[in-house]
């Protein structure tokens, strides 16, 4: 097969964990003997190393870790393209040129943010599609279901409660029920709807009930970072030293100010936190954080590191940290955690949250609530003995190859006759 890749962005410009399941994808199906390309954006596609497309005018190229890539400029897409579905539709013409020069047989969009404009193309050549939603971006504007007033919002209810709690400029009440429609319509054109998890599927099941949405975990390779490396759920926990990690962007979003307090009213030099992660966004935030973590000699910063890395530093912590202010629909490094055998606490929020609740392999604590992470921090300090009850229930995870194996089953029966 001849498979497209669609999502917002790519390596390595960005690293995020939906270019991570795109890149695990897109390899597999490569290792299968199948013809792959992505189409992403791209903002400086200089510095990416992009090159001028002989194929495309105005677009660049790149081959990242085996895999052809085609960049969009931003410049050259719609001005509303980080958040809404708007095309231009010269550009999709081009497009449409471009898919039926490389004869797709099948496109597989990982996320439709600044891709509305290659979403018509794929409809206008008549190429099949399936859909993964890897956010909340389909639904909401603001990707992850928290209002503009830092609420939690139970969905666009077509668009009306968006009206409602999220009516800041350009949108107007028409536009954003607009833009539902045209989410829906998205939707339902794809062969299948795909959820990396239970709690994505049972949130877009009622935003849109007139549709079905299937299941499939992301895949966690296994073979490459957990050889000889796993702990066993009755190997001994060292009481005398306990590290706690927390790893992901370090944005308000994300939470670490609540871990870092939460940390410091723990008193006990027996204690480690070593946090992995870059700075991005509001300085303001940048600073706090800072400081924070200048005042506590347990806390160690790290920054951003290679994958391989995470790997590297999951294996020498004893508890994951996720205090996440927003639902996260997934969490690639709690999976990720769980193939290494280290248990995890977690905001009562999203899909780690209803994880947590099913296996028993860690602890849901209310989000922002400093005193509750702390009393928590406090328990495993003084009975550290309950990491090997938490790691005796952690499950086993999907592997990349059996993803890959459920999605080129999806790709087949797109291309069977109806």
């Amino acid at each position: 097969m001849r498979i497209l890749f669609i999502l917002h962005q790519f390596y390595p410009e960005f690293s995020g964990g939906t270019e991570h399941v795109a890149l695990n994808l897109a390899n597999c199906a490569q290792r299968a003997g199948h013809y792959v390309r992505v189409l992403a954006s791209t903002v400086d596609p200089v510095a990416c190393g992009g090159r001028q497309s002989v194929g495309f005018d105005g677009a660049f190229e790149i081959v990242y870790h085996g895999v052809p890539v085609m960049l969009l400029p931003h410049e050259i897409l719609p001005k509303t393209t980080d958040y809404s579905f708007e095309p231009d539709l010269d550009l999709a013409e081009r497009l449409v040129a471009w898919m039926r020069l490389e004869r797709f047989d099948v496109a597989h969009v990982l996320h439709p943010m600044r891709m509305g404009t290659a979403l018509l193309a794929v409809q206008r050549c008549g190429l099949p599609y399936i859909i993964t939603l890897t956010d909340f971006f389909s639904a909401c504007f603001r990707i992850n279901l928290i209002n503009v007033l830092n609420e939690p919002c139970p969905g666009p209810n077509g668009g009306v409660r968006c009206a409602k709690d999220c009516l800041v400029a350009p949108w107007t009440p028409d536009s954003l029920i607009g833009r539902q429609r045209q989410a829906l319509s998205l939707l339902t054109a794809a062969g299948a709807r795909i959820c990396p998890s239970n709690y994505v599927a049972e949130c877009y099941r009622s935003f849109f009930p007139e549709l079905d949405f299937i299941v499939i975990p992301h895949g966690i390779e296994l073979m490459t970072h957990t050889v000889n490396t796993l702990p066993s759920a009755s190997a001994e926990v060292d009481d005398i030293n306990l590290t706690f990690g927390f790893i992901g962007s370090i944005i308000p979003q994300k939470g670490l100010d609540t871990l870092l307090r939460a940390f410091a009213s723990v008193q006990c030099n027996r204690l480690k936190l070593r946090v992995v992660g870059g700075f991005y966004g509001e300085p303001s935030y940048q600073s706090e954080v800072l400081k924070l973590a200048e005042a506590d000699s347990r806390v160690e910063l790290l920054g951003h590191v290679t994958q391989q890395k995470v790997f590297e530093f999951i294996r020498e912590i004893d508890v994951l940290c996720l205090p996440s202010r927003v639902p996260e629909t997934f969490s690639m490094v709690l999976h990720e955690a769980i193939a290494l055998g280290v248990p995890a606490l977690v905001s009562n929020l999203g899909a780690p949250a209803e994880h947590i609740a099913k296996h028993g392999d860690g602890c849901i604590l209310p989000v922002d609530d400093v005193a509750a992470w702390s009393g928590v921090i406090t328990e495993l300090a003084e009975n550290p003995e309950v990491l090997l009850a938490w790691r005796s229930k952690l499950p086993m995870i999907l592997r990349i190859e059996e993803e890959a194996f459920f999605y080129e089953s999806l790709y087949r029966l797109l291309l069977q006759p109806n």
